[in-house]
C-alpha cells in the first residue's frame, strides 16, 4: 500500500520536481514577455482556441467541477503515462500550460487590469500549477526510470522499476488530489470573487 505522505514524496523526488519547477516558470515568463496586440481579448489567437472549451464552463455546478477535474486530470495522466517517450509529454505539458498561462494573465491584465488578471488565473492556479508539476515530475521520473529499465535488459542485468514506479504515482496521486480542489474552486470561488454571481 502506497503511503501518501507529501513531504516524503516532495524530498524523494526533488531532483524532478525541481526540473520541473524550472520549466513552468520558464514558460511563464516567456509567455508573459510576448508581445501584446491592441486587439480586443475576444480576438487573441489564444483565447480562441480555449472557446469550445468555455461552452462547459457554467459557474457554481458541480457538472463543470466534474468537467474540469476530468480534463486537467487526463493531461495530469498524459504526463505521467507518456513520460517514458523520451521525456516529450510532460516536458510539452509544463511549457505549453505555462506558456499559456504568462500570455493570457498578461493580455488580460494589459487590456482589462491586473486585478482582473489575478482574480480569474490565481485563486485555482495555486492548485492547478503545481498540480502539472507533481504529474510531470511523474512522468519524468517514470520515464527516466523506463530508460534505465531499456538499459539494463540491453546489458542483460537486472533492474527493478518498482521502487521508481511507486514513488512517481505517488506524485500523481498529490497531483489529482491537488486538480480536485482546483476544479471545486474554479466553479465556485474563482467566479465570485471575479463578481460573478449564481
Amino acid at each position: 500500500m502506497i503511503h501518501m505522505n507529501l513531504k516524503g514524496a516532495v524530498i524523494e523526488n526533488k531532483r524532478y520536481l525541481g526540473i520541473a519547477t524550472f520549466m513552468m516558470v520558464f514558460a511563464i515568463a516567456v509567455g508573459a514577455s510576448m508581445p501584446i496586440q491592441e486587439s480586443p481579448l475576444s480576438e487573441n489567437p489564444f483565447l480562441k482556441e480555449l472557446e469550445p472549451y468555455l461552452q462547459y464552463y457554467k459557474p457554481y455546478t458541480p457538472f463543470t467541477v466534474i468537467f474540469l477535474f476530468l480534463k486537467n486530470s487526463l493531461t495530469a495522466a498524459l504526463a505521467f503515462l507518456l513520460g517514458p517517450l523520451l521525456l516529450l509529454f510532460p516536458a510539452g505539458v509544463l511549457l505549453l500550460n505555462g506558456f499559456m498561462v504568462g500570455f493570457v494573465g498578461s493580455a488580460v491584465a494589459n487590456q482589462v487590469s491586473i486585478q482582473t488578471a489575478f482574480s480569474s488565473l490565481v485563486p485555482h492556479g495555486i492548485f492547478e500549477l503545481p498540480a502539472l508539476i507533481f504529474a510531470s515530475a511523474a512522468g519524468f521520473r517514470f520515464g527516466v526510470a523506463a530508460l534505465r529499465k531499456a538499459s539494463a535488459l540491453l546489458r542483460r542485468r537486472d533492474y527493478s522499476l518498482y521502487f521508481e514506479l511507486n514513488s512517481a504515482f505517488r506524485l500523481f496521486i498529490i497531483a489529482v488530489t491537488l486538480l480536485l480542489i482546483a476544479a471545486v474552486i474554479e466553479t465556485y470561488v474563482t467566479p465570485f470573487i471575479m463578481g460573478i454571481m449564481p
